[in-house]
């Protein structure tokens, strides 16, 4: 449990830190470039790794893919992860319950929602335990992410498994762009911090480094039937990055995080949900003086997480991944492997559910190929082809096709990809009782098959001059053997089996518009329509709504004006549209940021949230509705 303490010797350190910045010299310019503004141009000429595992420029790729950058985050005064992830145009972000988040793409969010991967510098950060994402858990320096990749459809050609419905990579900045001290602090009407310090600098004669530490307290929920929910929100982290320098042909990175955070039971409950954690990566990058290029990269990850009388899991992972780069004659080939060992404990803490077996280790290990052919100027095909095993099902192949036609800022393109959700101990291990008995009201299943996705997608990239860019997407994807619950006669105990399908179709639209030097607008607008079947026999009751409450609509529009040298004026407006099962009234809300140059270094900004009413729900998911309230939050960064 973090101390207030900590707080207070944080704060202290970050004034203290402020007192001496007044001496310390002028920001430098690799300092500078963190507050970088990237034009249209420079926007689309971005290279991004998250759709082919290989760098590609954002306005060619045959895929449909959504770029927050630095500065997006910053001037939208962005303090966690989940609140980063709202600016992507269709992501469906849900606050669900204090930290806890439902996250999804294309549909099938639920508080446990398991359709989607996702990475931090290529480290996978989904529970084996239900595919899904434990968000609170995840946190940052916000500052020294370079960029967040949002991949919308499927990738399990070239990512593995859970990679159905899209993949988010978050990038950290290189040690090397982060040289100096940040330190960051905030205060606002339902928390504290994030208080922040990082700390880069040169490492040996050829290296550089950084090391931070931030702590945040957040304040309980509000009920939706009035009161506090009394689940208060205290987490920690530091962590470290090492790397060698760029300019030969071997670049190292060792990097590492370790965290701690708890969220209160309620009020009238003594006890807390605690989780801890730690991981250590490395990662080694060769490039050949032909062009070719080999990263290795291996990583352990150590979780805890505990619910009082309910549930206490901890989970080891071990990951392996290599893969290789060549560039021949009219082609672009990437192949490569990996290997990952889980080993999790997971102990039903109390008299609602268990797992059998308690403990369970795995092995999973893949190879993928894909090239990419350049059959005229314009024209580009590209295939692969993941093999991933895992301990339930076996062998899983995962093919992508794709072609993409590119001349001068435009590019339309189409693909096809079959992805797949391998089982997890909450479709096979999981046992519920019944009240106050030792029977079972539900248990998973041994023989329960992956879930799978054959999508297909087509798209139109443009960019008109050098100062507005429009990306459009459509997409069927075709799902099978999803999770059902069938009831059998006498009706226990439910069985988690494979016998729901479903169809979604939908169409994605975002632009950006440089409409001035000192005025940048952008948005985007995303439908969804989906159709839930089941199989012959199936008795389950649910029409399918454990798994997926989703938006028929959303809307996200984002403005920056800068007015002079010193101030910018940022507002985020979003409209999300209303959930059907449980029912969710549809919302609309606008974020507005007023940021404050006070001199080389140091910027003050003045955030105001969901500023359009008190308060508004966003998802119901086992717990008592919360709702999300209107703050306002004063924000200060030094760089020195």
């Amino acid at each position: 449990m973090l101390s207030p303490s900590i707080a207070f010797n944080f704060i202290t350190f970050c004034f203290i830190a402020a007192a001496a910045f007044a001496q310390s010299p002028a920001p430098t310019q690799t300092q500078l470039a963190e507050l970088k503004k990237l034009s249209i141009e420079e926007l689309a000429a971005t290279d991004i790794t998250g759709s082919g595992r290989r760098p590609e420029r954002l306005d060619q790729v045959a895929s449909a893919v959504t770029v927050i950058t630095s500065d997006d985050l910053r001037r939208y005064g962005v303090m966690t992860l989940p609140d980063a992830l709202r600016l992507a145009d269709t992501l469906h972000v849900a606050q669900v319950a204090g930290a806890g988040y439902a996250i999804s793409i294309r549909g099938f969010n639920i508080t446990t929602a398991n359709k989607l991967l996702v990475m931090i510098d290529g480290r996978t950060v989904y529970s084996p335990v239900f595919s899904g994402v434990f968000w609170e858990a995840q946190d940052l320096v916000i500052a020294d992410i370079e960029r967040i990749e949002v991949v919308r459809g499927p990738g399990g050609t070239v990512w593995g498994a859970n990679a159905v419905n899209g993949v988010i990579h978050v990038i950290t900045k290189n040690a090397a762009d982060t040289r100096g001290t940040l330190v960051n602090a905030a205060i606002g009407t339902d928390g504290r911090g994030p208080f922040a310090i990082r700390h880069g600098g040169r490492f040996g004669a050829a290296g550089s480094y950084r090391v931070y530490g931030k702590v945040r307290f957040d304040d309980a929920a509000t009920l939706l039937s009035g009161g506090s929910a009394g689940n208060a929100h205290d987490f920690g982290q530091a962590g470290f990055r090492i790397e060698s320098d760029r300019s030969g042909n071997n670049f190292l990175v060792v990097q590492g995080d370790v965290f701690e955070g708890r969220s209160d039971l309620g009020q009238n409950v003594d006890r807390s949900i605690t989780w801890r954690g730690a991981n250590l990566m490395t990662r080694w990058t060769h490039r050949s003086d032909n062009g070719a290029e080999t990263i290795a990269q291996a990583y352990y990850d150590h979780f805890y997480r505990r619910v009082p009388v309910q549930y206490r899991g901890v989970l080891h992972t071990l990951d392996v991944d290599v893969q290789h780069q060549r560039t021949l004659p009219r082609t672009t080939l990437v192949v490569g492997g990996g290997y990952r060992n889980y080993r999790g404990d997971d102990l039903g803490d109390g008299p609602g559910f268990f797992f059998e077996p308690r403990e369970r280790v795995s092995h999973r290990s893949n190879l993928f190929g894909q090239a990419e052919v350049r059959v005229t100027n314009n024209l580009f095909l590209t295939g692969g082809i993941k093999v991933e095993h895992n301990e339930f099902t076996g062998a899983e192949a995962q093919p992508s096709a794709s072609a993409r036609w590119t001349a001068g800022t435009q590019t339309l393109w189409a693909s096809f990809g079959r992805s797949v959700r391998v089982p997890t101990r909450f479709d096979t291990d999981l046992r519920f009782r019944v009240p106050n008995s030792d029977r079972i009201a539900l248990t998973g299943s041994a023989d329960f098959r992956s879930e799978s996705v054959k999508a297909y997608e087509a798209g139109y990239r443009r960019r008109f001059g050098s100062r507005v860019s429009v990306d459009l997407a459509g997409f069927e994807n075709r799902y099978d053997h999803l999770r059902s619950q069938e009831v059998p006669v006498p009706p226990i105990p439910i069985r988690l089996m494979n016998m729901m399908n479903a169809v979604t179709r939908g169409a994605e639209v975002s632009a950006k518009a440089d409409v001035a030097s000192w005025w940048q607008v952008g948005g985007g607008y995303a439908y969804l329509w989906k159709r839930v079947t089941f199989d012959p026999g199936s008795t389950d009751r649910t029409g399918g709504a454990p798994e997926g409450n989703d938006p028929r609509h959303i809307v996200k529009l984002r403005s920056h004006i800068d007015i002079g040298d010193r101030i910018e004026l940022d507002a985020f407006y979003r409209h999300i549209g209303a959930l059907p099962a449980p029912v969710v009234a549809g919302y609309t809300e606008v974020d507005v940021r007023l940021g404050y140059r006070v001199r080389s270094g140091w910027e003050l900004a003045l955030v105001g949230t969901n500023l359009l009413h008190d308060n508004h729900l966003e998802f119901r998911g086992g717990t008592p509705p919360q709702v999300y309230e209107r703050g306002v939050t004063l924000r200060s960064t030094w760089r020195f």
